[in-house]
């Protein structure tokens, strides 16, 4: 049913861009539509993958997918059993599973870019565009959960969160699991 409401949906634009602007304008239309069609259809394969490593995650802790203490996001994905104290963590194509005494230091992060680059004339706006994209990509990879782990092969994890109320939410999860359970484990 959605496939056929998009072709519909298509096919009107385009029998408007034509009648509005001619060839040369329902040409635009198409591409602009192509380009959205290509990003639409990426993104559903992130999430896909993303829950694919959730689903693997959470079966190697031993928790339903569905559980408050674990969440995917691009291709990362954080897991949490609190009963065994065990924490799955996966990202850029590695997986591996600790005890929560295994991690040294937690932090969630959300890194702003700074001012955007403007650029004058066709190279100039090129140059400008490039240097915001560079800016941008460098921010979304200062921004997540990120864990420092007792493990020589691979000591820091970063789990993508570009949302405030998900990065909120694991930073109590956190607190709560790692940092007030081991108060209460420390002998006195």
């Amino acid at each position: 049913m959605k496939a056929t409401l998009t072709i519909v949906g298509a096919l009107v634009c385009l029998l408007f861009a034509t009648l509005a602007a001619g060839p040369a304008g329902a040409g635009t239309v198409v591409a602009i539509g192509v380009a959205l069609w290509m990003f639409s259809s990426r993104a559903k394969s992130a999430r896909s993958d993303a829950d694919t490593l959730k689903a693997a995650a959470c079966e190697a802790v031993g928790i339903p997918f569905d559980s408050n203490f674990a969440h995917s996001e691009r291709n990362t994905a954080i897991v949490l059993n609190s009963r065994t104290r065990r924490i799955a963590v996966s990202a850029g194509g590695e997986s591996k599973i600790y005890g929560y005494d295994d991690v040294r230091e937690w932090d969630v992060r959300k890194v702003s870019r700074a001012g955007g680059a403007v650029g004058y004339g066709v190279s100039g706006t090129i140059a400008a565009g490039s240097q915001n994209i560079a800016a941008s990509m460098q921010a979304d990879r200062e921004t997540g959960l990120f864990l420092t782990m007792k493990d020589v092969e691979h000591p820091l994890w970063r789990v993508s969160m570009f949302d405030a109320a998900d990065r909120a939410r694991w930073a109590e999860i956190l607190r709560q699991e790692l940092d007030e359970q081991a108060l209460v484990r420390q002998p006195v």
